[in-house]
């Protein structure tokens, strides 16, 4: 299955979750009820109706209004996004320019990662007080993951072992998974509050004297006590819902997330010795909130529970499946550690470098390539990234130097233009000077590593004050403008900004409601594809007109026309990324591969065309990997200038 049918699985898990939680909540009510009504009778309070209307009614209400309050309330406190989860399982933020080396090369594992695969660098997180080997990708979309790791995960794996950790929590944000997770643990903390109000009642009465009391109220202080040790029982029994829920919707993900860490990397080992040495060491975390957050962990992070009732699969198994023969090598060797080491590598890897992508239309390659980046596209990142001059790089991890860095990537190579745009700066003394000098450095720049420069300066410029912040937003917007036109790398500058550079009182935007067809905004798809066709058009009326036909026939929309340049400009574009955003996941599919249509139609991407299809793809969340060599066309030069 391809990333688009992961996208509209995860929509149809969201769905299945609704029904689960609802059966768990309409179990929970019944048992109350019986529980009510025992206690009624027992206190000769109620009569021995089979059904009470009206403390069914009661039963009914209070129950929706708790379990649904607390829902909406544990939800709306993991808004935020996925760093909110991993503070609340005890993380720090990791320093841009941490010294530690362990915490280095774990940033330099997901930036490698997520360069690769077309996303800006996620906020990086370490469990500090955590000796398990555990990790975990949390968030409602790729704009605001999280990536967090066990201070035991990064004190035990080698660099190749975490990069196999680090690319299956990868395919759990490309996947659709974080966003399941997240809505998991509202859902959850919901059902297991019932036990909570069960203890709150029984710690109250025994310590108010109620147990002991010789009063008349005895009876009715006892017949409370007895309600609040129901209420417990019922609560675990919503806890054991909510558990066979969490590995309901968890493990058969685990197993593909494992299978795609394998084909990020390249290198079964890496993640087959991580799971090895979780099945030496452990997992379990110490955190209170563990119980929560099982079901997205890297390994089961509880004590272990076999059955139906793990969130997780069992390790060997895993291991078996990425390193087949594994099981029968533990048996000859008895370490788990030693067995991976000493199992023979499929022939596929054992005889194959690094995969290439395979033959068709490059359309074709495009849409394979979302969300499931190779080791090729790895391994570019990694090259880009350490070809970028050092000075650059420690400047995008300063605060103070990071948003005139992000200056000089806007501006302009006309002298005139650029004396604008440096006269829009002078009021800003800390920043003006910087963006001249950072200038003379970027515009050396070849034009593939200007994107990883960006991605590589959004954590920084999430860190800074909100004031900073709005004003570098501001600025950005002014600079890219001061020529009256906007760039489609100044298009995917600005865009990144809004989206992972938020100001007080923004959050990320996400699709409302059900999916929408895409035939239901041609209009708005028109008018991406014109874009598009300008771009690679170079005022070629003729090209642009063919470059369009031929998307507009890979979305079977016959009856749209070409958008006039004047109005088909990048900045025309943001209604209909909005539009687009609610499009279905296999309607995403088709758009993108209509856009690569449109962009490869001679046979290769220009930088300008890179820069557009990666940003939609990005803002669509189907995050398009960096191009590489033979991706489009047939030139064996790189595609991108």
């Amino acid at each position: 299955m391809d990333f688009f049918g992961h996208q509209e699985q995860a929509r149809r898990r969201s769905a299945r979750l609704v029904w689960l939680f609802v059966a768990a909540v309409l179990c929970i009510i019944a048992l109350i009820y019986v529980a009510a009504k025992i206690t009624l009778i027992a206190t000769k309070a109620g009569d021995d109706a089979l059904i009470d209307w009206p403390v069914l009614g009661a039963v009914t209400a209070a129950v929706a209004v708790l379990v649904g309050g607390a829902t909406l309330f544990k939800t709306a406190q993991l808004r935020s996004g996925g760093g909110r989860v991993a503070e609340m399982l005890g993380g720090r933020l990791v320093e841009i320019d941490t010294k530690d080396p362990k915490e280095r090369m774990l940033r330099n594992v997901v930036e490698e990662m997520a360069i690769a695969s077309g996303l800006p660098v996620p906020d990086i997180y370490v469990l500090d007080n955590e000796t398990g080997i555990n990790a975990f990708a949390a968030g409602w979309s790729p704009a605001d993951a999280a990536v967090a790791v066990t201070r035991g995960s990064l004190e035990a794996f080698t660099r190749d072992e975490l990069q196999g950790v680090i690319a299956h929590e990868f395919s759990h944000v490309f996947h659709g998974d974080m966003r399941l997770n997240i809505r998991l643990m509202g859902t959850l903390f919901g059902i297991v509050c019932i036990a909570v109000i069960g203890r709150i009642l029984l710690r109250s009465m025994y310590y108010s004297g109620g147990g002991r009391s010789r009063s008349k109220d005895k009876g009715g202080a006892a017949g409370i006590m007895v309600f609040g040790l129901l209420l417990v029982v019922i609560g675990y029994v919503g806890v054991f819902f909510a558990r066979l829920i969490q590995a309901a919707v968890s493990r058969q993900r685990e197993y593909l997330a494992d299978a795609s860490a394998v084909q990020y990397t390249r290198n079964p080992r890496g993640i087959g010795l991580a799971l090895a040495k979780i099945a030496g060491i452990g997992g379990r975390l110490k955190s209170a909130h563990t119980e929560e957050a099982s079901h997205m962990l890297f390994a089961d992070g509880i004590s272990k529970l076999g059955g139906g009732l793990a969130t997780h699969p069992p390790l060997e198994d895993r291991i078996e499946r990425v390193l087949p023969g594994f099981l029968k090598q533990l048996d000859r060797d008895g370490s788990p550690e030693v067995a991976v080491a000493n199992t023979p590598l499929p022939a596929a890897f054992a005889t194959a470098g690094a995969a290439g992508l395979a033959g068709g239309s490059s359309a074709r390659q495009v849409v394979d390539s979302v969300g499931a980046p190779g080791a090729r596209h790895v391994t570019a990142a990694h090259d880009l990234l350490a070809a970028l001059p050092l000075d650059l790089k420690v400047g995008a991890q300063e605060p103070a130097r990071a948003p005139a860095l992000l200056f000089a990537l806007l501006l302009d190579d006309v002298d005139e233009v650029r004396s604008r745009q440096l006269q829009l700066l002078a009021e800003h003394d800390r920043w003006h000077h910087d963006a001249a000098a950072w200038y003379r450095h970027v515009r050396r720049l070849d034009r593939r590593q200007r994107l990883p420069l960006l991605e590589l300066l959004m954590p920084t410029l999430r860190r800074l004050p909100a004031e900073d912040r709005a004003k570098v937003r501001h600025l950005a917007r002014a600079l890219a403008l001061a020529d009256d036109d906007l760039s489609p790398f100044e298009f995917a500058l600005l865009k990144s900004l809004e989206r992972h550079v938020r100001i007080a009182g923004e959050s990320p935007r996400r699709p409302n409601g059900r999916p929408i067809p895409l035939a239901a905004r041609r209009e708005a798809a028109a008018l991406v594809l014109s874009v598009i066709a300008h771009a690679g058009a170079d005022g070629e009326e003729g090209a642009a007109a063919t470059a369009f036909r031929r998307g507009a026939d890979e979305l079977s929309l016959p009856d749209v026309r070409l958008v006039a340049r004047e109005a088909a400009r990048p900045e025309h574009l943001d209604r209909a990324i909005d539009e687009l955003a609610d499009v279905s996941p296999f309607g995403k599919r088709n758009l993108i591969a209509a856009c690569a249509e449109v962009a490869a139609i001679d046979g290769r991407l220009d930088p300008d065309e890179v820069d557009l299809v990666r940003a939609l793809g990005e803002l669509w969340d189907c995050p398009v990997p960096l191009p590489i060599p033979a991706q489009f066309g047939t030139s064996p030069e790189p595609t991108v200038q």
